[in-house]
């Protein structure tokens, strides 16, 4: 149930004999996020001294490589070739270390693929490399850096002198989203040449650009018949086709029809006979659009064209996220009191001066003392560690005249100036957000070495400390093998996460959550568990907005983040996605909370290549144990449907699809919006054993390393309007 590193919870076929499955979900490391960033705004990419381009001759073979990898497989030639050649060959000597184990510099943003010679993958085991592959002509490696930065997981080396080629990871994504971007631009100029679909916006269009279906039919193919009901639309994308009547004095033919041509539109809007035929003169490549699919989607074609657009239908009804109200945030000086370790394992206390802003909290400006040059001085006093990140650690602090308790969060400068667009997205989403469902900040500031957040604080820890809590072994017989019957089956173990009831409720919750985020034009990019959080109260709410993201109408997003397991196919494949990744998360959390196991990681695997392929593979199907209610199966289902357009969520509905699902019947979502629900759970201590291991860690850690004059200076210039 986590990162690239975690260990999945106990299969629903597990023997009997099988222990520790509670055990084992309690072993389980929290998620780890993972970003395609890391580094600066992507700049070309120039050639290492004396390095060679791949030659022509080379490119048929690299393409049949590449075609036999996940990210590749279901790329066009042209894309293909286009990346071939931008490949370039490295020398590598025998004995070399291509690759070293545990690397994240610049080769952890390579694929590699073997021109000639031979390569050895060594794994570090119990404190020994141990060989557990060989690399010839034409293997690749390195797959997974090409999606996002991470630790090489082996050590690479030659031995013999080789030669390989080179993919940066820059180059791929770069190549991968213009090919996306105008292959949507040429099928939107196709259905703009569409009499009948004059009357939908631009961003109407782009949803049916993901909902066509390419199909292929050999010359020959009758592919509509005169006098038949139809109820599919067709734009011819390569090939020839011929149009033909039958009439009285024969068989004529009407018209001709080649690429960005298009024939059944009407189909769209009634179900009346086919006026002509259409057959296949050479293969023909079509984009297809059945009738049904549009109204999913988009509603009746005939009340889209009866509408009045008003500027308030053109125009997005969210507020961008710009500020309302003046002075919106208060200019503040902030002095931190915290602990401090000195030689000996003494502590002794701090204060650290920082500047920032104040949100319009009244209590908070109230009880801040005015000073003349730096407006308002906030006291706060840090106390207990609450979680903590690859870059961040969370805190409760208490502001000293009011004595109000919030979270905190620190960052180091140094570690996120790679990647500052999350940290000002998480800053501008969360300072203008106004959910009872999504966490909530009253002030950002930054010291020289630090950037800080002060949000709601959640006392009741997250969603995966009520799951550890609830999860528990369950014997359901089974029938298998011989046992044809369950009733004669012996019993088998198997993990069970929370009760459905409990689910509902903080499902519900994040639907809300998520629906006001989408209506707003946000997408979140990041749902696991790990980021709901339980207030004091029982109920929850959505936080950590670092991967969150301000989407422009009718715009997607290229960037592959998230958590690996919890991501959705167009994520993986790099072909550009809008808020239908979040219905995706919302549908592997709820497998997630019901049964304790991620639904792609069994057959057990650590390896988050292996999942993701799960992922994307139209042919590899989720399995469900046995005590999963028929509506909860079939919810989980229908959000983790591979292609956005049929996603639940993602169709004419919205969210309201979501919410009138059989598994939510006898909610009442306005009493959950309003917060007029008893939360089925109260908060219990069930983060204490997390906290303390995360307090004990933080005693051993090595102290933060210290920055560079250089490195403090682009620190202060790129934070400089935090």
């Amino acid at each position: 149930m986590g990162g690239s590193s975690s260990k999945t919870a106990g299969e629903g076929d597990e023997k009997e004999n099988s222990p520790g499955l509670l055990g084992r979900l309690n072993a389980i490391p929290r998620a780890q996020a993972i970003t395609e960033g890391n580094r600066r705004r992507r700049t070309s990419v120039k050639l290492p001294p004396k390095a060679v381009r791949s030659s022509p001759s080379d490119w048929p073979f690299i393409e049949s490589c590449l075609s036999k990898l996940l990210l590749f497989g279901k790329m066009t030639f042209g894309d293909e070739r286009r990346i071939a050649a931008e490949m370039y060959e490295r020398s590598v000597v025998a004995g070399e270390i291509l690759i070293k184990e545990g690397d994240t510099g610049l080769g952890a943003s390579e694929l590699y693929m073997v021109k000639s010679g031979e390569f050895e993958v060594l794994e570090r085991r119990q404190g020994i490399n141990m060989r557990v592959n060989r690399k010839a002509r034409g293997d690749c490696f390195g797959e997974v850096s090409l999606m996002y930065s991470c630790p090489r997981s082996a050590t690479v080396a030659a031995t013999t002198p080789a030669v390989v080629w080179v993919l940066e990871r820059q180059i791929f994504r770069q190549f991968v989203q213009e090919a996306k971007e105008s292959e949507a631009s040429q099928v939107e100029l196709f259905l703009n040449s569409v009499p009948l679909l004059k009357s939908l916006s631009r961003e109407e269009k782009l949803m049916l650009v993901d909902a066509l279906e390419e199909q292929v039919f050999p010359a020959g193919t009758r592919i509509i018949t005169q006098g038949e009901a139809g109820n599919q639309f067709y734009i011819v994308k390569e090939g020839e086709a011929v149009v033909y009547q039958s009439t009285p004095q024969g068989v004529k033919t009407v018209n001709r029809l080649f690429k960005a041509d298009f024939f059944g539109e009407r189909a769209l809007l009634t179900q009346e006979p086919r006026a002509a035929s259409v057959e296949a003169t050479t293969q023909l490549r079509c984009l297809v659009l059945a009738r049904d699919r549009f109204v999913d989607i988009l509603g009746p074609l005939y009340s889209l064209m009866q509408r009045e657009k008003s500027p308030a239908v053109v125009t997005q009804r969210l507020m961008r996220l710009q500020t309302k109200g003046t002075p919106a945030h208060l200019p503040a000086e902030v002095l931190v009191k915290r602990k401090k370790r000195v030689r000996g394992g003494a502590e002794t206390w701090e204060v650290v001066r920082a500047r920032g802003h104040l949100d319009e909290v009244q209590e908070l400006r109230a009880s801040a003392p005015q000073s003349e040059k730096q407006g308002p001085q906030v006291v706060l006093t840090e106390g207990a560690i609450l979680g903590g990140g690859a870059f961040s650690r969370v805190s409760i602090v208490a502001e000293e005249t009011s004595g109000r308790q919030y979270a905190m969060k620190r960052m180091r400068k140094s570690a996120v100036v790679q990647c500052p667009e999350h940290v000002f997205c998480e800053q501008t989403i969360t300072r203008n957000t106004a959910h009872p469902f999504c966490i909530r900040q009253y002030a950002s500031f930054q010291d020289k070495l630090h950037l800080y957040f002060l949000f709601d604080l959640m006392p009741g820890g997250d969603l995966m400390d009520v799951l550890v809590a609830e999860a528990r072994v369950i014997k359901r017989r089974i029938a298998q093998g011989t046992w044809k019957r369950a009733c004669f089956a012996p019993k088998v173990k198997m993990l069970k996460g929370m009760d459905e009831q409990l689910a509902r409720f903080y499902i519900g919750s994040i639907v809300l959550a998520l629906e006001y985020l989408h209506d707003n034009s946000i997408v979140y990019r990041d749902l696991k568990p790990e980021n709901v959080f339980i207030d004091s109260q029982g109920f929850v709410k959505l936080g950590d907005f670092g991967f969150a993201k301000i989407l422009e109408s009718s715009k997607r997003t290229y960037t592959f983040c998230g958590t690996p397991g919890y991501v959705a196919p167009e994520n993986v494949l790099a072909h550009g996605y809008n808020t239908s990744v979040d219905w995706w998360g919302l549908g592997v959390l709820l497998y997630v909370l019901l049964t304790g196991r991620q639904p792609f990681s069994s057959p057990k695997t650590d390896d988050p290549m292996v999942v993701m392929r799960r992922i994307v593979d139209d042919n590899w199907h989720v399995k469900y144990p046995p005590y999963l209610s028929a509506p909860a199966k079939d919810l989980i289902s229908r959000l983790l449907e591979r292609k956005p357009t049929r996603r639940l969520g993602m169709l004419n509905g919205r969210a309201t699809d979501i919410k009138r699902h059989k598994w939510f019947d006898g909610l009442d979502w306005d009493a959950l919006e309003a917060r007029k629900m008893e939360p089925p759970r109260l908060p219990k201590d069930d983060s204490a054993k997390r906290l303390r291991e995360l307090t004990d860690n933080e005693k051993k850690q090595k102290r933060e390393p210290k920055e560079t004059a250089e490195e403090l200076q682009e620190c202060e210039m790129v934070f400089a309007d935090f």
